[in-house]
């Protein structure tokens, strides 16, 4: 699964991978949503992520850095979250999302986060096919540290949408590649 890589590096880029990935009208991104902003996730073993592309598990096993083109403002927080829509498999989803982190409060420029769950690199289970690991930027309130339900050790059937709405978070935008283990 090969990607443009110039096209991807677009806010229109984006919304046209996400939308041919089927993640548009998801469970992890309405079909209103329009990208804000471009994301941009790099691992140590590899580098940046190129929006559609699929990686090796083993290349995806240490937690990335992020990076977005948000302009740094005295009021102004992100939040990150990545998450699998296609647990266990594509076909029989009925762990999805699953939970793979969640990072908060970062302020560009000056704050890397804090980290409300742990990184778990993919690890999608033998013969379902390709994963989509899916990374979602969200505006945060400046007052407000998103947390997670009483039950936040528990990481498949995340609800994505529903921890934006309560912790007041505003999707701005986001970036996936595919994973598989053959």
């Amino acid at each position: 699964m090969a990607a443009d890589t110039h096209s991807s590096s677009t806010v229109e880029g984006v919304r046209q991978a996400l939308e041919k990935s089927g993640l548009l009208g998801s469970s992890l991104i309405p079909n209103s949503f329009t990208p804000k902003v471009t994301v941009h996730a790099t691992y140590p073993s590899f580098g940046n992520v190129v929006v559609g592309s699929t990686y090796a598990i083993d290349q995806t096993q240490d937690e990335p850095t992020v990076s977005f083109n948000a302009p740094p403002g005295k009021e102004s927080k992100f939040t990150i979250v990545l998450a699998d829509p296609d647990a266990p498999s594509r076909d029989d989803p009925k762990w999805a999302p699953f939970r793979h982190w969640v990072l908060a409060d970062v302020v560009p420029g000056k704050a890397a986060g804090t980290t409300i769950a742990t990184y778990m690199g993919p690890a999608p289970p033998q013969g379902t096919g390709p994963h989509r690991y899916v990374f979602l930027l969200y505006a945060q309130p400046w007052d407000h540290t998103p947390t997670l339900p009483n039950d936040s050790d528990d990481r498949p059937s995340f609800d994505v949408g529903k921890f934006a709405k309560d912790n007041e978070l505003d999707l701005i935008g986001a970036t996936f590649f595919y994973a598989e283990k053959k």
